[in-house]
């Protein structure tokens, strides 16, 4: 489901406002609705699809409003859909309207909640219309990982309250804090500069809200409080390590051997007995988990979104796959082989009876079996994980002489700073780049 709202520009009133609408697409229909809803042309954010949170708008009492007919379109398709039907548009048009309708009611405080003090109420009452609220052009709320990252934010800072055994409060977060707090996460705790980073934009974002939306007074200083980030190198397989796991033979005799080794190995260090009658499919548990990284190396898909691209996604030579994880983007990702690349060839390893079957199957406890995939191919210097996949396709892509614009095409990656950020050195293939554009040494 995709939601946008729009601001009637076409028809200004004699006031100077113009309507809010709704326009909703699901299962191959599209229907707009009207909010009851207006403001002047002036007020609107296009970008956020909301009444701009600033002084003198009517921002308090519409958005909210938007915000629950959004909940209630989702949660309609959301309960057609597991009572197994589709919903038709007079059911969601009357879950939108009755929801523009309610009047919203004030739910009893929780005993725990109201311990709360002011920072983290505020912090609670934030998330909750920051998670909501529609994102750029997809019109969908925030996605369930940068929510967990949002939560993981105040928890951090709720820690910091209690190890310095203060109330925070947001009119004195000034820059003694800021430096305070980055000695906790530094130093104390032993974090890295990115996630003190992330921790220190989203408390910008939350102070910018409580300033202009919910006019309180905070310490102006915030503005100035930096969020640090630096890039360290990025793992990501070189050509000739990408290949050694491709060809790991799985029915070869002393690969066999290796892997009997190993599982009596791992079976000693976690305390496992290992069942002599399931040593066939721990072999086959090792392969799909080989498998299922490749397919991360060879399309450049997340593991969350690798596990649900199937053959009702294949397109001829692509792979067409909407609203992939963080970003909900449509990515388009090239299926056919290479002398690296073998998405195809993999894929065709598994039988497939109809469309919905997954291109690789999913394998749970994926990077526990990787670590085997590891140990056979003697890789020691990274941690194998469905991670270096993504960035390996990167990293290997612009290798290939692939423009970055096409592989964030198929990545799904908005900026060139979020791309570049997974890009890694292949010091091999490196060296023999800059030894083809050498001019030849002249012969004596």
């Amino acid at each position: 489901m995709k939601i946008t709202r729009q601001l009637r520009t076409d028809r200004i009133a004699a006031d100077g406002t113009a309507q809010i609408q709704l326009i909703i697409w699901w299962e191959g229909n599209r229907v707009k609705l009207g909010t009851g809803t207006v403001v002047r042309p002036e007020h609107w954010d296009a970008d956020n699809h909301q009444v701009r949170a600033v002084r003198g708008t009517p921002h308090a009492s519409i958005n909210p409003r938007l915000n629950r007919a959004h909940e209630a379109a989702e949660s309609a398709l959301e309960t057609a859909r597991k009572e197994g039907r589709k919903l038709p548009v007079l059911e969601l048009k009357a879950a939108v309207q009755a929801s523009l309708s309610l009047t919203p009611v004030v739910e009893p405080v929780p005993a725990a909640q109201a311990q709360a003090t002011d920072f983290e109420s505020l912090q609670h009452e934030w998330m909750k219309e920051h998670i909501n609220r529609p994102r750029g052009r997809s019109g969908k709320p925030l996605s369930k990982t940068a929510q967990a990252g949002f939560k993981a934010t105040l928890e951090r800072f709720l820690a910091y309250q209690k190890a310095r055994q203060i109330a925070l409060r947001i009119e004195e977060l000034d820059l003694a804090f800021y430096q305070d707090f980055r000695t906790y996460m530094l130093d104390e705790l032993g974090q890295g500069v990115n996630t003190f980073g992330k921790h220190i934009s989203r408390l910008k974002t939350f102070l910018s809200w409580v300033e202009l939306e919910k006019d309180l007074p905070v310490h102006r200083h915030y503005r100035k409080f930096v969020a640090s980030t630096q890039k360290g190198q990025v793992d990501a397989l070189s050509e000739k390590e990408l290949h050694q796991i491709a060809d790991l033979d799985f029915s070869d005799a002393a690969t066999r051997e290796q892997l009997g080794l190993l599982r009596v190995e791992l079976g000693r260090s976690t305390g496992h007995h290992q069942d002599a009658d399931s040593w066939e499919a721990w072999i086959g548990h090792v392969e799909l988990a080989r498998d299922k990284f490749l397919q991360c190396c060879y399309t450049g898909l997340r593991i969350s979104d690798a596990n649900r691209a199937a053959w009702q996604h294949v397109r001829g030579n692509l792979i067409v796959l909407d609203n992939i994880a963080k970003s909900d983007v449509t990515v388009y990702i090239p299926f056919y082989d290479d002398s690296l690349f073998r998405p195809v060839e993999l894929a065709e390893r598994y039988e497939h009876r109809t469309l919905f079957d997954l291109l690789v199957p999913e394998c749970y406890r994926a990077n526990e079996f990787l670590k085997v995939v590891q140990r056979l191919v003697n890789l020691t210097r990274l941690n194998l994980t469905t991670k270096i996949g993504r960035k390996t396709f990167v990293t290997l892509k612009l290798y290939q002489g692939v423009p970055a614009r096409s592989i964030m095409q198929a990545t799904g990656h908005q900026t060139e700073e979020a791309f570049n950020a997974y890009v890694g050195v292949d010091e091999l293939e490196l060296v023999q780049q800059f030894m083809r554009k050498s001019p030849r040494k002249r012969a004596a």
